[in-house]
């Protein structure tokens, strides 16, 4: 890590300090809430007790930002950079502390939501009204969660209603943006659950995307729905279940000619059930949970119904996990995983199928001022290989205001169908040789509180080996092979203060992440990071204002080598005003001083741009 930009940081901590600042849940103040935490152990804790870096958006928080896609909520959290083609409904990238855009797992209520073909997820047909919180878990947690978690797991928690609560809304704005909301609430005769409906449809002319081709606007359009409900089957079972649909819309420019426009539908089920007892002194929780996962890409000529390419895939999963908490101070998990991987496409992959089973056990002691937690999977992925991930962590309560943590793991990321078998032409093929790539992570934790700013310090470094890299050979043939490694290395400050007329956050961040092989910087993660959100009440109108800084960056052009793309500085505002009881007004400015950026070389990015609102409840 470079001590230059270190010592930058450093001197922008302190003044931080003395501006005051916020940070969502990391590191809580006394006057607030208990939090609780399921993702880093799939078992609840306590936010003050897990060892792992833990952020948690509540719904509170996103109805602040009034975002107009996930990306604007992430986009908050110190440690992830995202890059994105143009704006909502264009590939978009997330960098979780410098690993690649793939090397973050992304579950929707526990399901696994990524494409089995390319190995990432589409998190721009995510509709962020339909979610009701957000927990993000910075570290590998694939001794938990298996392939994929090694800069990180994301959960997103879908929105339920309570029994006779009703919400609706519309809003429109800038590029002809229109979005219809509502949902709905409804108590099961018996008392004992309910079960919610909500629907969210969004509309855009979009803007032009790309600079070098097709100088015409790239609109989007999706409609979701989720429905979500619980039951209290009697005093020891408990059920639970979630059937949502993404659908999209969306228009692209592309540079070669060709396809420019793409359906995508994303469907998720889930049916859970959970059974309590108690065993001699110590309390047991069974879930067994059965689900599955589809998404689906078409690609069209412009303006016609000739489709270019198909892509479907298909992941039924399966879990059963048992917690017991033997002790107040003291809790075990023993889990099983089996998920099964399908894949059709118009185009003719050798093998299209594939099954992974896992097994795993977590451990969690808190007691007085010490805290351990040690974690360790077996996975097995068909055709690929098997790995063997752990988790460990210890942390000492130092006084009441302060703690310290170390925590270190592994991860791997099994290849996609894509990387293995996609079909040779006279251009590229996949490789069915390749291996996971695997990394190993080591964390130190600094929480406290000083003079009523609560402030939170993570260091950390991140190897990873075996990186799959798509190369082409001496007649430009490319292949993907294990050839790379990488290290990312940073740190992240975190800090909170309530007073001075409202809420105050901050956030900083330093990455270097670094190919081993060339020296040179991953692309398109910046390597400085810096923002601060400031929400205030004055009488019954709510403000919050979001600024936020992005370092240089630099992006590969083919034919051209490596472009440096410059930093850049984002202001957003949004206001609510509630008119009646149950009848509010809100507004958002996005990019409220129309700075010119970009994050990826030749792809233009959202001017300033305006919404406004109206929301009923009750």
């Amino acid at each position: 890590m470079n001590i230059k930009h270190l010592s930058k940081l450093a001197v922008a901590i302190g003044a931080a300090i003395t501006v005051n600042a916020n940070v969502y849940a990391q590191a809580p103040s006394v006057a607030d809430e208990e939090v609780i935490t399921v993702t880093g152990s799939r078992s609840p804790v306590n936010i003050d007790t897990a060892l792992a870096s833990v952020v948690v958006i509540t719904r509170e928080d996103i109805a602040r930002i009034q975002p107009k896609s996930l990306d604007d909520v992430l986009d908050t959290i110190p440690g992830i950079d995202i890059t994105n083609q143009g704006g909502r409904g264009q590939n978009s990238s997330l960098f979780l502390r410098g690993t690649n855009s793939n090397q973050t797992l992304v579950l929707i209520d526990g399901i696994r939501v990524s494409s089995a073909s390319l190995g990432s997820t589409n998190t721009q047909i995510i509709a962020p009204e339909l979610i009701d919180r957000i927990e993000v878990v910075k570290g590998p947690r694939a001794a938990i969660w298996g392939s994929d978690a090694i800069g990180g797991v994301i959960q997103i928690f879908t929105r339920q209603l309570e029994g006779s609560e009703y919400i609706a809304g519309v809003t429109v704005g800038a590029d002809d943006y229109r979005q219809y909301k509502a949902g709905a609430g409804i108590a099961h005769p018996d008392g004992k659950g309910h079960t919610s409906i909500t629907l969210n449809r969004e509309k855009s002319d979009g803007f032009d995307v790309l600079k070098t081709a097709e100088d015409d606007n790239d609109g989007y359009e999706y409609d979701s729905v989720a429905i979500k409900g619980q039951q209290q089957v009697n005093s020891q079972l408990a059920i639970d279940w979630l059937a949502r649909a993404d659908q999209g819309d969306n228009e692209y420019d592309n540079a070669f000619g060709g396809a420019n426009e793409a359906e995508t539908r994303n469907h998720a089920w889930l049916v859970r059930g959970t059974y309590s007892q108690i065993i001699g002194h110590v309390q047991n929780h069974t879930t067994l949970s059965v689900g599955q996962n589809r998404d689906y890409s078409e690609n069209y000529l412009d303006g016609t119904d000739v489709f270019t390419t198909v892509f479907e895939t298909r992941r039924d999963q399966f879990s059963l996990v048992n917690h017991a908490q033997v002790f107040p101070f003291l809790q075990f998990n023993l889990g099983f995983d089996y998920y099964n991987e399908q894949l059709n496409s118009t185009t003719d992959f050798a093998e299209d199928e594939r099954d992974v089973t896992a097994l795993y056990a977590h451990s969690l002691y808190s007691k007085d001022d010490l805290t351990v937690e040690a974690a360790i999977r077996h996975d097995d992925v068909e055709n690929v290989d098997s790995e063997t991930t752990y988790n460990a962590g210890i942390g000492y309560q130092i006084n009441e205001d302060t703690r310290i943590a170390l925590n270190a793991g592994s991860g791997f990321k099994a290849p996609s169908f894509n990387d293995l078998y996609f079909p040779a032409s006279q251009f590229s093929s996949g490789n069915p040789d390749l291996q996971s790539e695997t990394s190993d992570t080591i964390e130190l934790v600094f929480e406290t509180t000083y003079a009523n700013v609560d402030m939170a310090f993570n260091l950390y470094q991140t190897d990873v080996d075996n990186l799959i890299v798509w190369l082409p050979d001496a007649n430009f043939f490319f292949q993907p092979t294990n050839v790379n490694e990488a290290e990312m290395s940073g740190i992240e400050f975190t800090a909170k203060y309530q007073g001075f007329g409202g809420n105050h956050q901050i956030n900083a961040g330093y990455v270097d992440a670094e190919d081993k092989a060339t020296g040179e910087q991953l692309i398109r993660r910046a390597k400085d990071q810096f923002s601060y959100q400031f929400d205030t009440n004055i009488g019954d109108l709510s403000l919050y204002v979001e600024y936020q800084y992005r370092g240089e960056r630099e992006d590969n052009v083919f034919g051209v080598g490596r472009v440096k793309l410059d930093s850049y500085h984002l202001v957003n505002l949004t206001a609510s005003y509630p008119v009646t009881p149950n009848l509010s007004v809100e507004s958002r400015i996005t990019n409220a001083f129309n700075e010119n950026y970009e994050t990826v070389v030749n792809y233009n990015t959202q001017d300033r741009a305006a919404y406004i609102g109206i929301n009923y409840a009750m």
